[in-house]
């Protein structure tokens, strides 16, 4: 079967791995070429699908844009591994450099308390689309000898969360990998999936759905925010039934708990409600 792309979509991927806003990231082909083939789809004359790709490719990449260096950063840990000795005020310092984490960090206890309080102390992890959620390990309270793997489409970030995973959390494993268009495959207790499902939906509609089914987890914790980032508009609503759908047609059960701006859901095995 031939899987190469037509040239068009080629260049494509070509032009965006070699832009200066994403160069740094090497973003895997893969994932690239996945947002390549959808915008075909949905577009007819070149300059129309080079539009639709970029919108998609901004859609999913640009809320993770932030000013962190992580060529920087890994020197830094490599050159001054003393500033690991607060390791909590090291990841809180980088956290709040990054939109999603900083949001999280007023309520960051209670929002794993709550976790752990509903699934107890896993063996196991997978962290989807994990942006710079790993920071939070400092607060997340693994089974011993657990195991923690990272996935994300951000080659220098993965980079990044590797070294730090080195030098402080030896259980912990950063892996470069689309999870839309290969979810891992590796049996785990439980997977993380933290304020990303609403944009996998915006990159395809019934892609959470997808990617529950093809895991093979015993809980899927997946959290979404329950306001916009203005903060006038309370989401809560719409990402319950966003969720709600993903797990419909499947024989899963639900559980929903709201901890400050985020709700989590907790879907499991069992009798569809």
């Amino acid at each position: 079967m031939k899987t190469s792309n037509p040239p068009d979509l080629n260049s494509l991927v070509a032009a965006v791995k070699e832009s200066k806003k994403y160069r740094d990231m090497n973003l895997p082909d893969a994932f690239l070429a996945d947002l390549a083939r959808q915008a075909s789809l949905t577009a007819g004359k070149p300059h129309e699908i080079h539009a639709v790709f970029r919108k998609m490719l901004h859609n999913v990449i640009a809320p993770y844009l932030e000013d962190i260096d992580y060529k920087d950063e890994i020197a830094r840990l490599e050159n001054s591994p003393s500033i690991l000795s607060d390791l909590p005020n090291y990841c809180l310092e980088i956290m709040r450099r990054h939109a999603s984490t900083r949001e999280r960090i007023p309520y960051l206890e209670k929002f794993f308390n709550t976790i752990f309080l509903e699934i107890g102390a896993p063996k196991s992890v997978l962290d989807l689309a994990c942006a710079l959620d790993p920071l939070c390990l400092p607060w997340i309270r693994l089974a011993e000898e657990a195991t923690f793997t990272a996935y994300d489409v951000n080659g220098s970030r993965i980079s990044y969360l590797q070294c730090l995973f080195e030098l402080t959390f030896p259980f912990a494993e950063a892996i470069q990998q689309d999870i839309f268009v290969q979810p891992p495959a590796q049996h785990a207790d439980c997977a993380f999936f933290f304020k990303e499902a609403h944009r996998l939906e915006k990159r395809q509609p019934g892609a959470t759905a997808r990617l529950i089914k093809a895991l093979d987890v015993g809980v899927v914790v997946l959290s979404l925010p329950a306001m916009d980032l203005t903060r006038h508009h309370s989401l809560e609503s719409y990402h319950t039934q966003l969720v709600e759908k993903a797990v419909r047609s499947s024989n899963k059960t639900c559980k929903k708990i709201k901890v400050e701006d985020e709700i989590l859901f907790f879907i499991r095995e069992g009798a569809s409600r």
